[in-house]
């Protein structure tokens, strides 16, 4: 079970790289929600494999796949900013809600707050700010995937991490 868990997390990194260097916000969430669907698979089977905080991490990517849907639904239909705040805090209340249920230690709080800056970044209209907040959520699942033994999730964060900075070089405003 170990084995797939880790090829799942090496196929869901594969979608995550790509994902950064894409253009436009569409591209990038319908790409990430590849991404997501493969680190559900991937934490559930790190959790049956005996890693317990690892059910915080299927659970929030499982938010996170809706979040994204949602947030794509609406970027379609060009949602009014109220509506945009309104989705935004209600995801963040969302994955709260999923970390106290899946809490199994303080190892959980860092994927909880990784995933609040990326309800955030996914709340962003712009790209380059879609970019700088999934920067700043790097770090705390970088850890939380360290501390969980997700191969693909650690180097998921280290590439996203670069990937993230290089699109915000490649396409800033000049």
């Amino acid at each position: 079970m170990q084995i797939a868990a880790q090829i799942a997390g090496i196929l869901a990194l594969i979608f995550s790289v790509l994902s950064f260097q894409l253009r436009t916000k569409q591209q990038i969430l319908i790409t990430q929600m590849i991404c997501v669907v493969l680190f559900v698979v991937h934490f559930l089977l790190l959790y049956f494999s005996g890693k317990n905080d690892a059910l915080t991490g299927a659970a929030l990517n499982a938010v996170s796949l809706i979040r994204n849907t949602v947030f794509l639904v609406a970027e379609k239909e060009q949602a009014p900013p109220k509506v945009r705040l309104f989705l935004t805090v209600f995801f963040c209340l969302v994955i709260i809600a999923a970390g106290i249920f899946t809490w199994n230690s303080i190892i959980s709080l860092l994927f909880i707050v990784s995933m609040l800056l990326n309800a955030v970044a996914m709340s962003m209209k712009e790209p380059q700010k879609v970019r700088i907040f999934i920067l700043l959520s790097a770090p705390f699942a970088f850890v939380y995937d360290l501390l969980n033994g997700s191969i693909g999730g650690v180097i998921n964060e280290a590439f996203t991490a670069v990937s993230s900075a290089v699109a915000l070089f490649r396409y800033r405003k000049k």
